[in-house]
């Protein structure tokens, strides 16, 4: 205690308390500077990710199709490095823009068509719900309205948005004119944000190439920042951490963008053979919502069924096949060979990664949160392995202590300490019975040793409920 309560400590624990004042008076001030620095950074986020996807085809060039570079002419080995690179990036801006020719324009049609034909559409809907509130008002006996005109649509949406039951001109006007400042202050913050998008997207790739590039002196640098200002004995945790990091995060990431890929070019294929409408954009809908775990199958394909039920029931059906046989062989072929188990988690952690990682950071959380708690998952997984391994053989009994049978498990136990304390009793009157003295001091430490060494793990428990 006297240790503790010396002058350098007391001062240490007065300026943080007074550093944490500081940070509750200004916090929004801090988070504007927060916001600002990341704001800044947002293009060597964006880098460092391209970069970090590209680093594998990157690899393969310069390990293996280039591995032979320079064996013979030396003066060839400084070109292996911007060949790889240049090769790597012709490459995706090849892919990038092959995409672009060929899905963009389908997918403007395929839209344009869809606006053009949306009366048709509803008409197909509105005959849709007439069909179900006819079964169900003949069916529980209800009396729900079946039609409604066009003029009673627009009074029920009003309605909704304004909460006033009658609908004129008037209002109508008043209602448009007050939302006009609102609507420009959305559009120029939308047009702000697409020009920074655009700005940070460009200058993103212009830094993936110097992070590809410098990638291993950077690396360096940084394991020198760490060596420097780290105690030692963190080290190897450190480095733990960022391995397991680099193999469930980022390997997972790189594989389910190759798998969903590959999951919309077959979907499109396969909608193409069999004459399915808007095959390019359900196709684009589905692949890029397949990157979801767990749940992008589903908000991918849902939205994709409704367009096609109002089109026609046997493309409906289609469509299903081919979507419930191309995530049968996702699941169950293309994933584990391309990702392997490099997750490593059931599908109920998977489920709850997503779940929170999503209502935590939207669709980031729900693209990353699986890897991420991965990780996390991991490392407590490891943690826990060796704190079992300390506690030993008392920790393998409390492994197997059966909790649904404790009332019988401690009932049995206060038996046997119930005999114990007779014959102890017993013992302890024949002594005195027959006048023997105490026992010495050795017979009490080996008596002592032995009753300690008798104590279950139940016991234990039963003494820490007492």
């Amino acid at each position: 205690m006297k240790n503790l309560l010396t002058m350098k400590n007391i001062l240490i624990a007065i300026a943080f308390t007074v550093f944490l004042l500081l940070l509750k008076d200004n916090l929004s001030v801090l988070l504007l500077i927060g916001g600002a620095i990341l704001a800044i950074l947002t293009p060597f986020f964006i880098g460092f990710l391209f970069a970090y996807i590209l680093n594998f085809p990157y690899k393969l060039l310069h390990d293996r199709a280039f591995a032979k570079m320079g064996t013979k002419h030396k003066f060839l080995l400084g070109f292996k490095k911007p060949l790889a690179i240049i090769i790597t990036y012709l490459g995706a801006t090849a892919i990038v823009v092959g995409l672009i020719i060929t899905v963009v324009p389908q997918l403007a049609a395929n839209l344009a068509t869809l606006v053009k034909n949306a009366p048709k559409y509803g008409q197909t809907f509105y005959k849709y719900y007439q069909d179900v509130v006819n079964w169900i008002n003949s069916t529980f006996n209800s009396e729900i309205p079946i039609s409604f005109t066009q003029e009673e649509m627009i009074g029920a949406v009003f309605k909704f948005f304004t909460g006033k039951e009658t609908v004129n001109v008037a209002d109508i006007s008043k209602t448009v004119f007050d939302s006009l400042p609102a609507f420009f202050d959305n559009f120029f913050g939308f047009l702000s944000s697409a020009t920074t998008g655009i700005y940070n997207f460009i200058m993103g790739v212009v830094i993936s190439v110097y992070f590809l590039a410098f990638k291993d002196s950077l690396c360096l640098q940084m394991k020198k920042l760490a060596v420097a200002f780290l105690p030692i004995k963190v080290l190897p945790k450190l480095y733990e951490i960022v391995d397991i990091t680099d193999t469930k995060c980022g390997r997972y990431l790189v594989g389910d963008l190759l798998v969903s890929a590959l999951y919309g070019i077959v979907m499109f294929v396969f909608l193409s053979i069999f004459g399915v409408p808007y095959a390019p954009l359900i196709a684009v809908i589905c692949g890029v919502c397949n990157i979801i775990p767990f749940f992008g199958p589903w908000i991918g394909g849902i939205p994709s069924a409704f367009i096609l039920a109002l089109i026609s029931p046997q493309a409906l059906i289609t469509f299903i096949i081919i979507d419930f046989v191309l995530q049968q062989l996702d699941a169950n072929i293309a994933r584990p060979k391309i990702i392997g188990n490099h997750v490593g988690l059931s599908s109920f952690w998977v489920l709850f990664s997503v779940l929170i990682g999503g209502a935590l950071f939207n669709v980031i959380g729900f693209i990353l949160g699986t890897p991420i708690y991965a990780v996390i998952y991991t490392l407590i997984g490891k943690r826990v392995r060796n704190n079992l391994e300390e506690k030993g053989k008392l920790g393998k009994e409390a492994l197997d202590f059966q909790v649904l049978r404790y009332a019988e498990i401690a009932a049995e136990q206060k038996k046997l300490r119930e005999e114990k304390e007779i014959e102890q009793l017993n013992k302890l009157k024949k002594m005195i019975h027959f006048n023997v003295g105490e026992k010495s001091e050795e017979e009490e430490l080996e008596e002592t040793e032995e009753n300690s060494n008798e104590r279950t793990f139940v016991e234990i428990t039963e003494d820490n409920k007492k």
